[in-house]
């Protein structure tokens, strides 16, 4: 047997991406080589004109006449090579001229969509598949998308593929007409549309493409009697929604893929982003010398994400390249429906601007719908149907859930799948949610609907603030994660509307969730905002909660000075309200200040005192928080087996209480007793099973410790290349949630590593700057912090002559993000 290949050459630029090439040019080349047969070689008309005086005498070119590729775009003359040894004869090429069809050339490429072409044209060649609906928001490429899967099928349908247009078409009656006219079926005699069109399909193997449905919904049964009548016909649709006939195939189009603006890849590899590629392509139409580069790849890529990966949406972006800079566009995005306008003039009206296209769904929706479609648009980042049914539904008698299901099959919602409950979840493409929101505040709803919202996401944080502490904790903190950006919003509306009372409520409600993921400087930034409200009361017990909430954010920065004043403030609220349970809360809080800056005495009075409250209020949890942090306070004091005693107790309570955050940080505080009585075995043990916990818990304080009691017991065990991964890790969550003391520990941490490795020069330089940093939040040494910082001074002044000691010594001290980038430089001191 006898394997023949084919060739295709074309000319042109093509984008250098990771881990090859993209761009028109080699879709182009793809397209020319998928006309050819085995042993043919073509060449474009570009390559052609290049090589065609430059050829040996014995080699020739045939010129075989304009052809229409499957890419969709202008007609390509199509040359071939013909010589000695090769073939000369072939059949005609495999182009659209070889089928029955009237596909509509397209002026530019599609750009990505190779997964989409790949998964809808197998369903439409799939034999139980009679129709499928391609289904999606106005702007997402519908029409592209299945005008290529069309052109790929061609040769599975012997008399053909045939697109009919219905974005024209808003009666019902007129669809038949249409299609008949697309096929050339003639309009004689009295028979009606429906029966000369069941004439003509009976014995046809045939897809028929109908472009835009969605206003011409009420025609879809007719559908279902075309192909009944005709088993080898096949209709494929593009529809905001879905049509409902027996045995329709959805596929919704998805958005384009995008990078992630706070991870982008390396430049190189940005262009693989279907997203970003479209929008560098259409740049180039209106700037040829467009290019992506450092400076402008973030802005590219938040352009992106900010429209959805809309293809309509980037486009009409992309348009404005020829006066902005990505930059400068990006800035303007904030009204971005005034700005993407001016689509190409011979677009259909709704195609030229953005808002064109969300007008036409949005006009296709009943009263009912278009009600609840403004009212939606009160979520931001989605929203459950409880939430949805909470805030919605009290203003006349809709049901919220056929409503949404309506909208979702008419592509102004999507279906994201469920929350943490299993409860289905629903979320609004930014660009959808900001033409609501505009018609929902001229409606006059929209401070009914931002209120009702506040009051719903206010019950929730405040329920969450109670399942924090219980063995529901980590889908409690999921939940609230997913639902950050509505707490956001509600407070937002209590603060501007001065609704003082409800602001600290929220917010003295939420800083447990805010310091477990690491949310430190925004926590702090809001309750700053709620306490300075001047409506606020000045006792009160959402003050107090507020006044604890700041103070506990203030502690985990090491701005300790502020957070002891604000804890101080608390308790007093809470003493003069008679509040034992919070007052407690407060007590303990203090105690850790204390503990901070080396008080002990006082630390451990408050403890006791705020241990016999909650033993006496039977408050499990907190007793157990208040007998770990007795057990670090002895840990700093050198008294390991109490300490031991007192954490495993807490533990003990955590574990039958099935708290895994009060796990984690018990399992965290008993690794350091291990290390520091000497058992690294035991150590390493306890700071992996706390690491492990915290994989699902998230709690990114502890994570921070223990990965830097890791990279300590990895230090002590002489693997060091664990020991500087564990440490950077440690060291990246630690600058990520704004925690100044856990960074001073990291840069410890590489001060011990780099007296293992022999560099005692760049273990002083680490240990000034943190010595600096202590001294800048009031955060002395503990007794073994000392020792272990007096161990590593020993070797330094051994190691180093006292002229290069004092010489290192008389550096400047390292700024902090100085310090950062020198522990993680490993090319030497």
């Amino acid at each position: 047997m006898v394997l023949r290949a084919r060739m295709a050459l074309h000319t042109g630029t093509a984008d250098s991406q990771a881990p090859g090439y993209v761009g028109p040019s080699l879709n182009r080349a793809i397209q020319l080589l998928a006309a050819g047969h085995g042993g043919q070689i073509l060449l474009s008309l570009a390559t052609e004109e290049l090589v065609r005086d430059d050829l040996p005498p014995e080699v020739e070119l045939r010129d075989l006449g304009e052809y229409r590729l499957k890419d969709l775009i202008r007609a390509e003359r199509v040359y071939q090579i013909v010589a000695p040894d090769l073939p000369s004869d072939f059949p005609s090429l495999r182009t659209l001229d070889s089928y029955p069809t009237n596909l509509p050339i397209q002026l530019t490429s599609l750009v990505g969509r190779e997964r989409e072409v790949t998964d809808v044209a197998a369903l439409v060649r799939s034999p139980e598949v009679r129709l499928l609906t391609l289904t999606g928001p106005g702007g997402t490429g519908k029409t592209r998308l299945a005008l290529q899967v069309a052109a790929e099928v061609l040769e599975n349908f012997e008399h053909g593929v045939y697109f009919v247009a219905l974005a024209a078409v808003s009666d019902s009656g007129l669809v038949l007409p249409t299609i008949a006219q697309a096929l050339g079926v003639a309009d004689l005699g009295d028979r009606s549309p429906l029966a000369r069109l069941l004439d003509y399909l009976r014995e046809k193997e045939m897809l028929l493409l109908l472009d835009n449905y969605e206003q011409v919904l009420d025609a879809a049964p007719l559908l279902a009697e075309l192909i009944a009548a005709a088993p080898r016909l096949k209709v494929f649709i593009t529809s905001r929604a879905v049509l409902h006939v027996y045995g329709e195939q959805e596929y919704p189009v998805p958005p384009l893929s995008l990078p992630d603006p706070k991870r982008l890849p390396r430049l190189e590899s940005l262009s693989q982003y279907e997203a970003v590629a479209l929008f560098i392509q259409r740049a180039r139409a209106v700037r040829s010398e467009f290019e992506v580069t450092s400076a402008n790849a973030p802005a590219v890529a938040e352009i992106c994400a900010q429209l959805d990966g809309l293809p309509l949406a980037i486009e009409l972006a992309a348009a404005r390249s020829k006066l902005l800079s990505p930059q400068a566009m990006l800035g303007r995005l904030q009204s971005r429906l005034g700005l993407l306008t001016g689509g190409p003039r011979d677009l259909p009206t709704r195609q030229r601007t953005l808002r064109g296209a969300i007008d036409w769904s949005y006009a296709l929706l009943d009263p009912a719908e278009q009600r609840l479609f403004l009212r939606l648009a009160v979520f931001v980042g989605g929203f459950t149907l409880s939430a949805a049914e909470a805030v919605c539904a009290h203003l006349d008698d809709m049901d919220v859930l056929e409503g949404l299901t309506s909208l979702v099959d008419k592509s102004m919602l999507r279906q994201v799948g469920a929350d943490e409950a299993g409860e289905p979840r629903f979320l609004m493409l930014q660009t959808l949610r900001e033409y609501a929101h505009e018609l929902l505040v001229t409606s006059g709803d929209g401070e009914t609907m931002r209120r009702r919202h506040a009051e719903y996401y206010l019950a929730q944080a405040e329920q969450a603030e109670q399942e924090l502490l219980s063995p529901r904790q980590a889908d409690w903190l999921k939940r609230l994660e997913t639902e950050h950006d509505n707490v956001r919003a509600a407070l937002r509306w209590c603060i501007d509307s001065r609704q003082a009372e409800q602001a600290m409520r929220l917010g003295g409600a939420l800083w447990r969730f805010w310091y477990v993921r690491g949310y430190l400087y925004e926590g702090r930034r809001w309750l700053s905002e709620v306490l300075a409200l001047p409506c606020a009361p000045a006792q009160s017990e959402a003050r107090a909660a507020a006044l604890n909430g700041a103070g506990n954010l203030a502690y985990n920065q090491g701005d300790y000075s502020t957070a002891k004043t604000l804890h101080e403030e608390s308790l007093r609220i809470r003493r003069e309200l008679g509040d034992s349970r919070a007052a407690a809360g407060s007590l303990n809080n203090l105690a850790l200040i204390a503990r901070r800056h080396g008080d002990y005495a006082v630390a451990r009075a408050l403890l006791d005192e705020a241990l016999e409250l909650n033993r006496a209020l039977g408050n499990r949890s907190w007793e157990a928080i208040n007998l770990n942090n007795l057990g670090s306070i002895l840990t700093e004091q050198g008294d390991h087996a109490a300490a031991r005693e007192l954490q495993e107790a807490s533990l003990s309570i955590f574990r039958e209480l099935g708290n895994e955050w009060g796990e984690a940080m018990a399992l965290c505080d008993l690794g350091q007793v291990a290390y520091n009585r000497g058992d690294i075995a035991a150590s390493r043990v306890l700071y992996e099973e706390s690491v492990a916990l915290q994989e699902s818990v998230g709690d990114r304080r502890v994570m921070a410790i223990a990965l830097t009691g890791l990279g300590n017991v990895a230090c002590r065990l002489g693997d060091h290349k664990a020991a500087r991964a564990h440490l950077a890790e440690a060291m990246a969550i630690s600058r990520e949630i704004g925690d100044t003391w856990c960074t001073v520990r990291a840069l410890e941490g590489f001060a011990n590593l780099a007296v293992a490795q022999g560099e005692p020069e760049r273990s002083l330089r680490l240990d000034m700057a943190a010595g600096a940093l202590r001294s800048r939040i009031v955060a002395p040494l503990s007794a073994n912090e000392r020792r272990a910082l007096e161990r590593r001074s020993e070797i330094t002044r051994q190691a180093l002559t006292s002229l290069e000691f004092d010489r290192v010594f008389g550096e400047k001290v390292l700024a902090l993000d100085e310090a950062v980038g020198y522990a993680h430089d490993e090319r030497g001191g």
